[in-house]
């Protein structure tokens, strides 16, 4: 089956790969023979001017479009500020392979020989950004921006929906050069209709302060901006969706948009049990709980070691358990004049979600190993709002106030079954049979403003900002444990309650000033202060609930910390070159007290050096590198000392003696864009070091019930290096990516008040290719194979690799426009050396839609969700002084049939209207 699949998707990728090609060639020069530099040069198709291949002129105007098939076409070529060329050509050409000079006009002397009309040039460079013709690129009547993104040259879009452009991750994503929904470039690229953008912006956006002062701080994101068309502005767009499937699924979508001039408002809303999520990573936080939910399923505290925690959501991983959803939001922004301009949204989500896990952990002391296998079955609800606001008001030319910030609340109620067992050397040590039920409720807002004053003297400008938040958490939790201790033969019973309250407010202000000294070079001093203030009580107690609490299990702790940074930086500004080299301090004062208990202070100061370079050497490819220090303050749930008993095999305490991290990051990256052949490189390398690393203490009995507690370790090591190349190969009609990532670590933890040093090291690599002419066929395949090697020094015998083989395939094939077929496939190895079984997990899902209606405005879609019925979550991961593997249920295959309806009525014209008129 699998070979038969990868047969036809080669079959399917390279379509004509052995019909005669051409490479075609000629020169575009401006009335006084000089050559244009960035124009623009392709060939379109004459049925729907759509692009079909192109080229851009070089610094002698040469330009050359490879790999090109025999047929007939519409020549253009552009570049701004000249009138466009049109040309009909049959390739091959009677004259061979050369075009000759072509010799544009601007376009403010009219043109006695013709006028064209309503032009479409598919791509357009003009300076530092590259535009898009929407237009030019075909995509299904109900397509997401992202569809659109997807079939842009130089543009990529991963699985998961995340986007690079021009081989950089992009930050920002903009409508009309306006946020949408926040921060979140998913909301946009996955909600707005392919149908209604008339233009893509790719650009490096400056700071909003930089841009408005004049002088480059070298800060730059990827950013994409949605230019709507003209008479999508002020109509109302959208959809609404709603299906059913098998085994009592459903889903069901609503969207709707409206762009003004001097407003933006968009609303959208959703409800499935086919896990599915609306929004970000961010919004999925907070929908469960933020953060605090992720610590270990009750609640308990966790520190992870490695960066990759499996965390459930679809960011092209599988989603674990079986989840009910419901998100809805709204947008609003109102701009009555360029920078004057406020917005608002509101998200809001809800989601029922039941986990069952089975788990096994590979654990070890000096000497020794023992395993613990676990199940546990998990029933969490969570429901949340967020509201982000904004306002920016440019009062003059030199003077600007920013306000931004956000609110939230969170409820969730959790109810965790969970049966353990401990061996060693299959010998039953103890088990334990264990019920926890919990209710969390949270809020927490943040708000930021700042003012700016720009200066016409050396002074150049001044920028003052206050920046506060508050959180508080509210957690009850109750749990009934019954743990039996195999060689003594002891059954300890409990059933007790906790509750906790944690405040946090956090409250800085500083000030920056910029003067030139010389040339382009700037001094820049910066100061500023601030406090955080964090407050935990715990009430924990004997089940009756009448009972009163145990004064010991019951601590109230205030935990602050007062900071003082002053720095100053040297800067060097120019086109191609920005440098900043910082000397700079923090001087703070913690201080954490105990009711009943003598305070503890520390005094700290840590010199914070910093420095930054970042050189354009020609256009497209650039290299940056920085270097950063910083410090992170234990928080007051790492610092109680008083036992937390949730898990009586596991018990868990802080350290009041606790020290700041300290750490030191260092970065360099490499970045390439040829613009002629839409190859990309993106190398990066760096590594951080951090003195005082807090890390885990482990005590293990000999009835292995752990003791744990939190010291500083001297130091933690990190490595990163990442590759992402990506080119088209003409000759094949395909676009290739190669992906390489590399991944150290070595860290120090306590077992037994043994230090053991563990170090991880991961090797990943992922090659995919599409076919690059997407008219009807969009296919994709390619595979990541992951390799972690885990090693332990005070227990060599658990040293192991373990790896992950994956492949993936995805064809989409849309005959005409009323017919869409797509068939996505998946397979999934899982091994390791420590005995633990290969698992295959393949996956293989197919749709197919219909449209219908004028304008194509219905679509109906049948789905086939897993057709195989093997879908199966596997974890696993190396961290401290264990190897884990879990196994979690996830949803199987269902059948969907879905029917959405647009809102919008509009019937885009197929093709250009060009109108020839002579003078």
């Amino acid at each position: 089956m699998r070979r038969l699949i990868f047969i036809g998707l080669l079959f399917f990728c390279m379509p004509n790969t052995w019909a005669q090609q051409y490479t075609l060639s000629g020169d575009v020069l401006d009335e006084k023979a000089a050559p244009l530099l960035y124009a623009t040069v392709t060939l379109l198709n004459p049925a729907d001017s759509t692009l079909a291949f192109f080229g851009i002129t070089n610094s002698d105007g040469h330009f050359e479009i490879k790999s090109v098939t025999a047929g007939k076409y519409l020549l253009q070529s552009a570049f701004l500020g000249y009138k466009t060329i049109y040309k009909s050509v049959e390739v091959p050409l009677q004259s061979g392979t050369g075009f000759g000079a072509m010799i544009m006009k601007p376009s403010a002397v009219a043109l006695k020989e013709a006028e064209v009309n309503g032009e479409r040039i598919p791509i357009l460079i003009k300076k530092d950004t590259i535009e898009y013709d929407a237009a030019a690129y075909k995509t299904k009547p109900d397509a997401a921006a992202e569809d659109l993104l997807k079939k842009l040259p130089g543009v990529e879009v991963d699985r998961a929906g995340n986007i690079r452009a021009q081989g950089e991750d992009v930050k920002n994503v903009l409508v009309d050069g306006k946020e949408f929904f926040g921060s979140d470039p998913q909301v946009a690229t996955k909600n707005i209709p392919a149908d209604a953008i008339k233009k893509v912006q790719v650009y490096d956006k400056k700071t909003d302060e930089a841009e408005m002062t004049g002088v480059d701080d070298g800060s730059r994101n990827k950013t994409i901006n949605l230019l709507l068309k003209d008479d999508r502005k002020s109509a109302w767009l959208g959809d609404v969706l709603a299906g059913g499937g098998t085994d009592n699924h459903y889903e069901t979508s609503a969207k709707a948009y409206r762009f003004t001039k001097e407003n933006q408002f968009a609303v959208l809303g959703m409800l499935n049990n086919t896990n599915k999520f609306g929004f970000s990573f961010r919004d999925y936080l907070d929908f469960n709980g933020g953060m605090g939910r992720l610590m270990d399923g009750s609640g308990d505290f966790r520190i992870s070691i490695n960066d990759d925690d499996n965390l459930p959501i679809n960011f092209g991983q599988p989603v674990m358990g079986l989840i009910t959803s419901g998100a809805g939001g709204l947008n609003y922004t109102y701009e009555k004049k360029k920078d004057h301009r406020f917005n608002i949204s509101y998200l809001g989500n809800g989601a029922d979600k039941n986990l069952v896990e089975t788990r096994n952990t590979r654990n070890f002391t000096p000497g020794n190993s023992f395993n613990q296998d676990e199940n546990a079955d998990r029933d969490n609800k969570s429901r949340a709002h967020r509201f982000n606001f904004g306002w920016r008001n440019k009062i003059d030319s030199m003077q600007n106030i920013s306000v931004k910030g956000s609110a939230s609340l969170t409820n969730g109620k959790n109810s965790d079954r969970l049966f353990s067992e401990s061996f060693r050397e299959d010998s039953l040590l103890n088990n334990l049979n264990s019920k926890t039920d919990s209710k969390v409720t949270g809020f927490s807002g943040n708000a930021l403003a700042s003012y700016l004053k720009i200066f016409q003297s050396n002074w150049k400008f001044v920028k003052i900002s206050v920046d506060g938040s508050y959180n508080r958490s509210l957690r009850k939790k109750e749990w009934e444990n019954a743990t039996y201790f195999i060689s003594t033969g002891d059954l300890l019973s409990d059933h007790q309650y906790q509750n906790n309250q944690n405040d946090l407010a956090k409250v800085s202000l500083s000030a920056l000033a910029t003067r030139k000294i010389w040339g382009k070079y700037f001094l820049q001093p910066e100061i500023k202060a601030g406090v955080n203030n964090e407050t935990l009580d715990r009430q924990q107690g004997i089940i009756p609930s009448d009972a009163a609490a145990v004064d010991s299990l019951s601590p109230h702790l205030v935990n602050q910390y007062q900071y003082l940074r002053p720095s100053l930086s040297l800067k060097r500004s120019s086109d191609k070159v920005q440098l900043k080299i910082t000397a700079g301090c923090e001087a703070g004062m913690l201080d954490n007290s105990l009711r009943n208990d003598s305070d503890v202070s520390n005094n700290v100061f840590y010199f914070t050096p910093g420095a930054s370079w970042e050189y354009e050497y020609s256009k497209g490819r650039r290299l940056r590198a920085f270097y950063e220090t910083g410090i992170n303050t234990p928080e007051a749930n790492q610092l109680l000392p008083t036992t937390d008993g949730n898990n009586p095999l596991q018990l868990f305490y802080g350290n009041r003696n606790l020290k700041p991290e300290y750490h030191h990051d260092v970065r360099f990256n490499w970045i390439l864009f040829d613009q002629f052949s839409f190859t990309s490189v993106f190398f990066g390398i760096g590594g951080t070091y951090t003195r005082d690393k807090i890390n885990f203490s482990r005590a293990v009995g000999d009835n292995l019930q752990q003791t744990v507690s939190l010291t500083n370790v001297p130091e933690d090591y990190r490595t990163d290096m990442n590759v992402d190349f990506s080119t088209p190969v003409r000759k094949l009609k395909i676009n290739t990516n190669i992906n390489i990532r590399e991944k150290w670590n070595k860290g120090i933890n306590l077992v037994n008040n043994v230090q053991n040093i563990n170090t991880n090291f991961s090797h990943e690599l992922t090659i995919s290719i599409d076919n690059r002419k997407k008219d009807k066929w969009d296919v994709s395949l390619g595979g990541t194979f992951n390799l972690t090697q885990a090693m332990y020094s005070i227990y060599k015998a658990l040293n192991s690799n373990y790896y992950n083989l994956s492949g993936f395939t995805e064809i989409s094939y849309s005959p005409s426009d009323k017919w869409h077929f797509m068939l996505t496939g998946d397979l999934t190895n899982y091994s390791a050396q420590t005995g633990s079984e290969r698992i295959n997990v393949p996956l293989l899902s197919a749709e197919i839609s219909r449209y219908f209606l004028k304008s194509n405005r219905g679509v109906i879609t049948i789905a086939a969700f897993d057709i195989l019925d093997k879908n199966t979550g596997i974890q696993q991961k190396s961290e401290l002084n264990y190897f884990e593997r879990t196994q979690s249920n996830m949803i199987g295959r269902y059948v969907m049939l879905t029917l959405k309806y647009r809102l919008n009525k509009f019937d885009d014209k197929k093709g250009m209207d060009v109108q020839v008129s002579h003078r």
